[in-house]
């Protein structure tokens, strides 16, 4: 009897796990998809949305990521009077990786889909692996760039090191197939547990001992506003199913970046970096800043990958602000 009991037991459990696990990632696909366009363009479509009235914020997303990355300071944006036009970068979501596989032909991609849109110039923010190819459309567009902005963003050659792959997130987002099913259940330690899953988010983005990067998380933790942003972002990287194409390509693509013409870029440029940066080195935005023409470096001290959390969020958005109004 009781083991029939457990078999019953472990049946429903089992039916409850996959109904739930379904109706999760249906309701993030449909939430998705309905807040987003897809147009044809001259290289192919891509997936977009534009939000707001006024100068154009052009935001390219990290890996993983989408078109729904670039929306998480969105009312900022607009309340300031700015134009956002987020995009999911080739093979991520709706843009297939046929519109763009190398970070050249994504700042085709992006000409041609102002092109389609009827936008003339654009300042463009590349965050991480948004960085080559916000790079690219500045050096190969100089006349639709007004102002460049790199967060975090890579501008050396990347290679994934040993440690990176033994993280808990990156063999999540790395599983293939089974992508899907570790972001959902990080997507319920984060909704439960963020501190838990800061944790481990840092582990392998923040270079600072154990007692400093609790002091860093008690930060985030003791602001509501920034636990929300976190648990926003940790869900534009769910589902991963659709997103994997574009991340697989950015890991290639990324391990051959290699700018030797940065001083041709003309338009003001803001460089900002956390110098604890363990994902993307502080050393991309040394490198970025220093080569660009009268590019400003604005660094972070103790601060990670994730330049978005931290005590320091509200001046750093005003920076943002300021030299976005100045340039635009």
């Amino acid at each position: 009897m009781l083991l029939e009991l457990a078999i019953i037991f472990t049946v429903l459990l089992l039916v409850w796990t996959i109904i739930t696990y379904r109706r999760w990632k249906r309701f993030l696909l449909s939430n998705i998809y309905s807040n987003s366009e897809v147009v044809t363009t001259s290289a192919g479509e891509i997936e977009y949305a534009l939000k707001g009235s006024g100068p154009v914020l052009l935001m390219l997303h990290g890996a993983p990521g989408g078109y729904d990355q670039c929306l998480l300071d969105m009312d900022m944006w607009i309340n300031e009077g700015f134009s956002l036009l987020a995009i999911s970068r080739p093979g991520y979501l709706r843009t297939p990786l046929s519109t763009g596989e190398t970070f050249e032909q994504q700042a085709d991609a992006i000409d041609a889909l102002l092109s389609t849109l009827g936008i003339k110039e654009v300042a463009i923010l590349g965050a991480s692996a948004g960085g080559p190819p916000a790079i690219q459309f500045a050096l190969r567009y100089p006349d639709r760039v007004k102002s460049l902005i790199l967060m975090a963003a890579v501008s050396q050659e990347y290679i994934v090191e040993e440690s990176q792959t033994n993280s808990l997130l990156a063999r999540i987002f790395l599983s293939g197939s089974m992508a899907d099913i570790g972001v959902w259940i990080f997507d319920i330690v984060t909704r439960r547990l963020p501190a838990l899953s800061m944790k481990e988010s840092f582990k392998e983005t923040v270079g600072l001992e154990p007692k400093e990067l609790n002091t860093y998380i008690e930060q985030v933790m003791s602001n509501p506003e920034q636990v929300s942003w976190y648990k926003r972002f940790l869900r534009t990287t769910c589902p991963m199913t659709p997103r994997l194409a574009g991340l697989d390509n950015d890991l290639k693509q990324l391990e051959r970046v290699s700018f030797s013409n940065l001083q041709d870029i003309k338009c003001p440029t803001l460089v900002i970096h956390g110098t604890v940066d363990m994902d993307v080195s502080f050393s991309n935005a040394e490198f970025s800043a220093s080569s660009i023409p009268n590019a400003r470096l604005y660094s972070i001290e103790n601060v990670g990958h994730i330049a978005w959390l931290g005590e320091h969020v509200s001046q750093m958005n005003s920076e943002l602000v300021d030299f976005l109004k100045k340039s635009l």
